[in-house]
């Protein structure tokens, strides 16, 4: 999501619609981004398999810088979804690990950015503001931010203001929670997989100790379980895939 300085929207593409100032996840427009990115084989690449995905957030915003200049240097904030909806909710510019370890290139192990990351790949402007446009206060899941609901959400939403709001998960690892977390006697969080399906299908399933497999995202940092590291898998189209053959 991408905003500018008093949180208008900016646009993402070319047709120059301000309304349209979200890139989905899915978007592949990024392809010759991820390309260039992944041929520097940088150490942070480590950390979502070994090669980045034109899905994540690092190529979509080098397509932006390369495609629409304007966007990209007069955009305020890059925010993920959920960390957009908290910030509109409550003011507060706190990202969740989960968002930013899973899709941002944070490294929520060590609690940073790879400053030498963004620079190696063109997007070096965003390490030299120490990257106050993609996220300065990092906290785990569930952590409340900012002093709750403002008076002008708690209008908007029919909600009191001062309602507690928690830093959010990706979709599909809020149910991935829901899945490993769940009570019974079928195994540990360390040894259950939760498998979720939506637009896609994701497989997620998290240890004690990080777990580097090529081609499986991840290992991140508390970004599903506190303390756990994550690794995850599946298949981006799959769950559109199984809604099209319900219906058809």
């Amino acid at each position: 999501v991408v905003v500018g300085d008093d949180g208008e929207p900016l646009p993402v593409g070319r047709s120059g619609d301000s309304d349209r100032n979200i890139i989905v996840w899915m978007d592949h427009r990024a392809l010759d981004q991820t390309r260039r990115i992944n041929a520097g084989h940088h150490p942070v690449l480590d950390y979502v398999g070994g090669v980045i995905s034109p899905e994540m957030e690092t190529p979509k915003l080098l397509w932006l810088k390369e495609n629409l200049p304007a966007t990209f240097t007069k955009a305020r904030h890059f925010f993920d979804l959920a960390d957009y909806l908290a910030w509109r909710a409550t003011g507060s510019l706190a990202r969740s690990v989960c968002t930013l370890a899973c899709k941002w290139t944070y490294l929520g192990h060590e609690r940073r950015w790879d400053d030498s990351y963004f620079h190696s790949v063109g997007l070096g402007e965003l390490a030299d503001e120490r990257f106050a446009r993609i996220g300065t206060e990092v906290v785990d899941p569930g952590t409340a931010v900012g002093a709750g609901l403002t008076e002008k959400a708690a209008a908007e939403l029919g909600l009191v203001a001062g309602t507690v709001v928690a830093a959010g998960l990706i979709d599909a690892h809020a149910g991935g929670v829901g899945t490993v977390g769940a009570a019974g006697d079928a195994g540990t969080i360390s040894s259950r997989m939760a498998y979720v399906l939506g637009t896609s299908a994701g497989t997620m399933a998290s240890s004690q100790d990080p777990a580097f497999v090529p081609g499986v995202w991840g290992p991140y940092f508390s970004a599903m379980v506190p303390g756990f590291w994550l690794s995850e898998g599946g298949q981006s189209a799959a769950g559109a895939a199984i809604d099209l053959l319900v219906h058809f």
